[in-house]
């Protein structure tokens, strides 16, 4: 019978990690937040074009392009998950659930969406930033959301 041998094989990466000196998390952090909000005008443009998006779809208010609904709104959220959002983030969910609400029930209501739509415009138009103006925006979606179906 042959005898078993163990190699440690120490890769480039390894011995790289084990020498004293780099960066800390936080400037690590630092530097890949600075570089991420290079990006942030174009994403929000971005986000802006998926709305232009979302009032094209509920303008057309066809039976078939609900789940195009949550797609635009499901977008918004993926884009806007990169930064604080803060409200917007929470309209876009608010219309997800609506959307998936109404999907389950074959039920939509367009204006719904379009209450959500304006919302969003709105939250954007303030940069996105918590306030009185947001938290009754998003009080009065809760309760577009939580509207009973007719089915």
């Amino acid at each position: 019978m042959s005898e078993v041998r163990t190699y440690k094989i120490k890769s480039p990466l390894a011995r790289q990690l084990r020498r004293p000196g780099g960066r800390t998390v936080q400037d690590i952090t630092r530097l890949a937040d600075g570089k991420l909000e290079d990006h942030r005008d174009g994403v929000m443009a971005t986000i802006a074009d998926t709305l232009d998006e979302l009032d094209r779809v509920a303008t057309a208010a066809a039976p078939d392009t609900g789940p195009q609904v949550y797609q635009l709104a499901s977008s918004v959220i993926d884009l806007g998950g990169f930064f604080d959002t803060g409200p917007l983030h929470e309209a876009a969910y608010s219309l997800c659930d609506t959307a998936d609400r109404m999907i389950g029930a074959d039920a939509w209501h367009w204006p719904s969406v379009r209450v959500h739509l304006q919302a969003m415009r709105l939250i954007m138009a303030g940069g996105c930033r918590p306030g009185r103006t947001s938290e009754v925006l998003l009080e009065g979606l809760r309760s577009v959301s939580q509207r009973p179906l007719a089915t």
